[in-house]
This record gives C-alpha cells, sequence and structure tokens, in this order.
C-alpha cells in the first residue's frame, strides 16, 4: 500500500479532483459540463485535460451572489500558471479560458514519485495504487482506488487554484466545514438562499463526468463503468458538495 507504485497516481487523482471540487462549485443547471479525460500510461506519465463551462444563466446567479462583475471571469488563468511556477514535476501545457465562463487546461506529468513527494497535496488514504500477485492461473494485476471524503476534501481547493475563492466561500460547501450541516440542512440552504427552489431539479441531474484511460483493458472496476481501458463514472454535484457519504471508485487490469 506504502510503496513507490502508490505514489504514481497522484497527478492523475489530481486532475480528477480538479474537476470534482470546481465543478460542484459551480455548475447548477441542465447544460452544466464538468469533464475530466487523463491517461495513465505504462511509464507512469500521465496526461489530462480539464473542460469546466458555466452556462450564463448561472455564471450570472453566481457573479450577483458573490458581488463579482459581470465581466470579471470565474476563473483565473494566472492563479493556474502560478500553481506550477517552481515545479519540476508538473507541467502544465495549456491553460485557456476562451470566454468569461469556461476554463480548460491540460497537464502533463513525466515523474509521479517526485510529485507526491509533497504530500501537502494528495493525503494519505485518497489514492491507492497497488499490485496484485498472481494468483493460480490468474495473472497480476493492477489496481487503483480513490476515496473522497469529509477527511481529506479541503486538500481539493489547494488542487485547484483558479476557482475565485469568494465563490467557494459563499456556497459554503458542507464537505469544507469544520462543523457541516446535513446533507438535508444545505439542501434546504441551496433552495431558498443559493440556488432555488425552481433550479433544484437542474441541480440534482448534474455530474462531473470523468474517463480515466489506463495502460491495459480493465477487468473488473467500483464507482463506475468501464469498456477496454476506459473508465467512466458520474460524479453527482450534491454528493460531492457534501460528502457525508464517502465517494470511492477503483479498477483492476492486468499487469
Amino acid at each position: 500500500m506504502k510503496s513507490s507504485t502508490n505514489q504514481k497516481t497522484a497527478a492523475f487523482v489530481k486532475s480528477i479532483l480538479w474537476v470534482a471540487i470546481s465543478a460542484a462549485a459551480f455548475i447548477v443547471s441542465t447544460s452544466c459540463s464538468g469533464n475530466l479525460d487523463a491517461t495513465l500510461k505504462t511509464d507512469g506519465s500521465v496526461r489530462a485535460a480539464v473542460r469546466i463551462d458555466i452556462p450564463e444563466a448561472l455564471s450570472g446567479r453566481v457573479r450577483q451572489f458573490v458581488g463579482i462583475g459581470s465581466r470579471e471571469p470565474l476563473f483565473s488563468t494566472d492563479a493556474v500558471k502560478n500553481q506550477f511556477l517552481g515545479r519540476t514535476s508538473i507541467n502544465l501545457v495549456d491553460v485557456s479560458s476562451p470566454t468569461p465562463d469556461i476554463l480548460t487546461s491540460v497537464v502533463w506529468v513525466q515523474n509521479l514519485d517526485t510529485l507526491i513527494a509533497d504530500t501537502s497535496l494528495v493525503p494519505p488514504g485518497m489514492i491507492l495504487y497497488q499490485k496484485i500477485p498472481a494468483q493460480g492461473s490468474a495473472p497480476a494485476m493492477r489496481e487503483l482506488s480513490v476515496n473522497l471524503s469529509r477527511e481529506n476534501a479541503p486538500y481539493m481547493i489547494k488542487l485547484f487554484p483558479g476557482v475565485d475563492k469568494r465563490i467557494i466561500e459563499s456556497l459554503s460547501p458542507p464537505a469544507l466545514e469544520p462543523d457541516p450541516v446535513t446533507a438535508d440542512e444545505y439542501r434546504l440552504n441551496l433552495e431558498q438562499v443559493i440556488i432555488g427552489k425552481k433550479n433544484m431539479p437542474a441541480f440534482d441531474a448534474c455530474s462531473v463526468d470523468i474517463a480515466i484511460t489506463v495502460p491495459k483493458a480493465i477487468s473488473s472496476a467500483s464507482g463506475g463503468n468501464f469498456s477496454g481501458p476506459v473508465f467512466r463514472a458520474k460524479l453527482p454535484l450534491f454528493n460531492l458538495l457534501t460528502l457525508e457519504k464517502p465517494i470511492a471508485f477503483s479498477m483492476r487490469w492486468p499487469e
């Protein structure tokens, strides 16, 4: 569990968390869009592409609620770039905000062992990457598992500096509160103050779409679906905001 192979998924999961916390903080409409497409290669390198698209109707509501100007971007590309200054183990290939309500980025990691040395970004227990020994006729396997909980949720904000912190603070997601309200209490707050009752059905329909490609065809998985080497999962936004119950998923493939 604590071998160096555990370290080879840090940036991989980091990209997942970027999408999770960013989309959870913003996306509330039938046209919400939060996507992560990450690829883990046999050499341990990772390429991850992220896109967050905030609908115009919601962006107006968020700006009004937080006090952000109508032309002020919801995302800061400079903040994202600053995150990577001085780092040698993770590279920002590209980041852009083609409109004030859209953010896209591409990250490339070449040496994941060096990246995981910064344990302030990836706390113990969030990621497990292990080798399953061969058993009888079954070949040796690799297994990646991810667990998101209220205990490690505060690290999510550290992994995505591009979001205006005023918005996060205004939404006060229970997952990030030291003394959180229950999911039911937070839903009432969303209905009466933050989102509005008429928008709740659309909010409940929103999720973050994740696609993870691993080196070989996946043989089993939990918390999502798989086809060939690609694992896919939808993370409901309300669950991410509250994390009243941990969110976990995993996948296994031949060594």
